[in-house]
C-alpha cells in the first residue's frame, strides 16, 4: 500500500508519495489519525487515446545491406 503526504511537518515533501518501505519503523496509524498521511488508492486509468500518424514523424526505412553482387563504393584516396 502506499501514502501521500499531506503535512509539511515529515521529513517528506507534501504530496510525496511514499511505500511502507519508505514508512518503516513508523507509527503509520497514528500519521493518518494525525492527518500527516492520507492512503492513496489506485485509481482506475481510462485507455490512452490513440493519436493519428503524422506523415512527418514517420520511421526512415533502414538501408538495405550491400549483397556480393554489388560492389560497394570504395573509399576516395586522401592527399
Amino acid at each position: 500500500m502506499s501514502w501521500r503526504v499531506t503535512s509539511s511537518r515529515l521529513a517528506w515533501d507534501a504530496g510525496t508519495v511514499l511505500s511502507a518501505d519508505d514508512l518503516a519503523g513508523c507509527n503509520i496509524g497514528a500519521l493518518v489519525q494525525g492527518g500527516h498521511l492520507e492512503p492513496v488508492t489506485k485509481s482506475k486509468r481510462t485507455p490512452p487515446v490513440q493519436v493519428p500518424d503524422d506523415p512527418q514523424k514517420k520511421k526512415a526505412k533502414p538501408v538495405e545491406p550491400v549483397t556480393e553482387d554489388e560492389l560497394a563504393e570504395e573509399p576516395e584516396e586522401q592527399e
